[in-house]
């Protein structure tokens, strides 16, 4: 008799081959997908790129309006990778700032992206701003600029449908996703404009004599970073130290120095048992006087890490500390009245300033703080 297991055994294999198709294409997607999923600062290439400091491109609120990815292109019509992210201010066209300091490479009208800049930040990361309607007259090839100084006004030059900004971050000359590059480097792309510098409110500008130069030597006073090391800074908050810094003139490792003593960087922010709050540990009392609007939100909040960290700095700078390395001690004891915090902030700010990595982002960072942890009660 004929039998049929061979035919069985025929289709069995055939069904299973069949199956395995979707199923191996199934993985070869998620191999590919994967590496946008991973934590940025352990496997990006780009984690070796300046931390810190970054700052979304507009002063003003803003729409997100066409992402990073293959789309098909509004005027030519053909499907291709959109290299950048494109974004729309709000209630209409604004100025354009650099996202990070850097060095102007390109600057001027070229085919398709129309008047537009490309900023070299360094370790093979570039920015583009695309689209512009007007360059200012100081950016041109060879500038350098600081993060957050303007570079034009938002246009619709070039192959473009209406007035936008297109963004780009490239790194080794291949584009990323700016949305996740810049939201790992703590200035998200989610509307909230950048705090805008304002130079009348800042006074003159005291000689720079370098960090090293101004910072003293903590001294022999201290109390709690006799225990408990540095730890590192996230980014957004460190972006936030560099930016207060800059407006009032100070060492941003001297804010880092009294985040860290303070709350470790807004990681342990209860209320302290002075009553004191928010990441630099105000009194309400002090805040009301000394309070700012960090984040240009239109109001100074003392729970808001930006608000607390540019009133720190405003605090600061009123109590002396722009003035040389004698006023940036006496500022420190009117923060709060103790040599020894004195010496641990100094202490602070010296390790973040002499350890390369240290004020940066940890690439793989362990949970902190330990709870044991307690504010220290910041300005009286």
């Amino acid at each position: 008799m004929y039998s049929l297991r061979p035919l069985a055994w025929a289709v069995a294999v055939l069904a299973a081959l069949l199956l395995a198709v979707p199923i191996l294409t199934a993985l070869l997607v998620t191999a590919v997908a994967a590496p946008a999923m991973t934590r940025t600062g352990c496997t990006d290439p780009v984690a070796a790129a300046i931390a810190g400091g970054w700052q979304a491109p507009f002063t003003q609120p803003y729409l997100a309006t066409s992402p990073f990815g293959m789309r098909l292109h509004p005027v030519e019509l053909v499907w291709r990778l959109h290299s950048g992210i494109d974004l729309v201010s709000l209630p209409g066209p604004g100025p354009v700032h650099a996202a990070h300091g850097g060095q102007v490479i390109a600057a001027g009208p070229r085919p398709g992206i129309g008047l537009s800049v490309d900023i070299d930040h360094g370790d093979g990361v570039t920015s583009r701003y695309a689209h512009l309607a007007t360059l200012d007259p100081a950016i041109h090839p060879g500038t350098t600029v600081t993060g957050g100084q303007r570079l034009g006004v938002e246009g619709s030059t070039g192959t473009s449908t209406g007035d936008h900004l297109h963004f780009e971050i490239r790194v080794h000359g291949r584009p990323v996703d700016p949305a996740g590059f810049m939201a790992a480097r703590g200035a998200p792309l989610d509307g909230r404009p950048a705090p805008a510098i304002t130079p009348t409110t800042m006074g003159p500008r005291p000689p720079d004599t370098g960090t090293a130069m101004v910072l003293l030597a903590p001294g022999h006073h201290r109390l709690q970073s006799l225990t408990s090391p540095a730890a590192p800074i996230p980014p957004r908050i460190k972006a936030l130290y560099v930016a207060a810094a800059d407006r009032y003139h100070l060492p941003w490792e001297l804010l880092a120095g009294v985040g860290m003593e303070e709350t470790r960087h807004g990681a342990a922010t209860a209320t302290s048992t002075a009553g004191a709050q928010g990441l630099m540990q105000f009194l309400p009392t002090t805040f009301a006087q000394y309070g700012v609007d960090g984040d240009g939100d239109g109001r100074a909040d003392i729970l808001d890490d930006a608000d607390s960290i540019h009133s720190a700095a405003h605090y600061l700078a009123a109590s002396g500390a722009a003035t040389g390395p004698d006023g940036i001690r006496t500022a420190l004891f009117t923060y709060n009245h103790a040599d020894w915090y004195v010496g641990d902030v100094l202490h602070y700010a010296h390790t973040y300033a002499d350890t390369p990595g240290t004020g940066g982002p940890d690439p793989c960072p362990a949970p902190f703080p330990p709870t044991s942890w307690t504010p220290t009660g910041g300005p009286t």
